[in-house]
């Protein structure tokens, strides 16, 4: 899903062994998440597809797949990243098309799971691994309106999406539902566009079905984030606005008296 498909060079991860817990760092089953509130998830390779294998093509089609996290970010702090005999993987299932056009397709539903694993054995190549180790994170897809189709959607991808070769991106809201981080990351930061629905994270991605040697034919990056501090929908800042001007009236009569 975003960017570029990459992996960690030996470099990075060295780096990454000598990393020192920052401040008051807030450590969740080994993990270290940071304190600010503001957390990014790096999930440097993901693959997914269709339930049955090969890409969605129409409505009713169910997309799943599976990923990497290598780092994790408070604000632009480098506070975890992977090591060898040590992974945080994911899984995702139950998005369920229900928009499908050339180039823009929405879904509804879905969910994704976070693992904790002290062996390091996610293997692209066969699929095994990634559902293995503690259950540290779940999330639940959450509405927000898709101004395109003028329908409420979880998760809405872009690009070119039909045919023999494939890429687009992907942005999708999520909510907590669970797991061992669960009430660390309930933080209802984000107000869905159209819906009022609250989420706490928003999932941007890229990907391509260009060859690769995965079990997945379709493969890419993600970035999972959730920001330190909500962001008003234009409504409710215009309500405040509102509120600010009557105080501002009131303020001025007091004075005329």
């Amino acid at each position: 899903m975003k960017h570029t498909l990459k992996a960690l060079s030996a470099v990075a991860v060295l780096a990454a062994a000598a990393l020192p817990l920052t401040a008051n760092a807030v450590l969740i089953d080994g993990i270290e998440v940071g304190t600010g509130g503001n957390f990014h998830f790096v999930a440097s390779t993901i693959m997914e597809q269709k339930v049955g294998g090969g890409i969605i093509t129409a409505v009713g089609d169910q997309l799943e797949g599976v990923g990497l996290v290598t780092q994790i970010f408070d604000g632009a702090t480098l506070v975890w990243s992977a090591l060898p005999g040590q992974e945080l993987t994911f899984s995702f299932g139950g998005y369920t098309a229900n928009n499908v056009a050339a180039n823009h397709i929405t879904f509804t539903g879905g969910s994704v799971s976070f693992f904790h694993d002290l062996a390091a054995d996610a293997d692209f190549k066969t699929g095994a691994g990634f559902t293995d180790g503690s259950d540290w994170l779940t999330l639940a897809g959450t509405s927000f309106l898709d101004t395109v189709t003028g329908t409420n959607a979880t998760l809405v991808s872009d690009g070119t999406l039909l045919g023999a070769s494939i890429s687009g991106t992907g942005i999708g809201l999520l909510s907590v539902t669970g797991g061992l981080a669960g009430g660390f990351f309930d933080t209802n930061g984000i107000t869905a566009i159209g819906t009022g629905n609250i989420a706490d994270f928003e999932i941007n991605s890229s990907f391509n079905n260009q060859t690769s040697p995965f079990l997945f034919g379709t493969h890419g990056t993600a970035n999972i984030s959730q920001p330190a501090v909500s962001v008003p929908e234009p409504a409710s800042l215009a309500l405040v606005a509102l509120g600010l001007l009557g105080i501002a009236g009131s303020s001025r009569k007091s004075k005329k008296k």
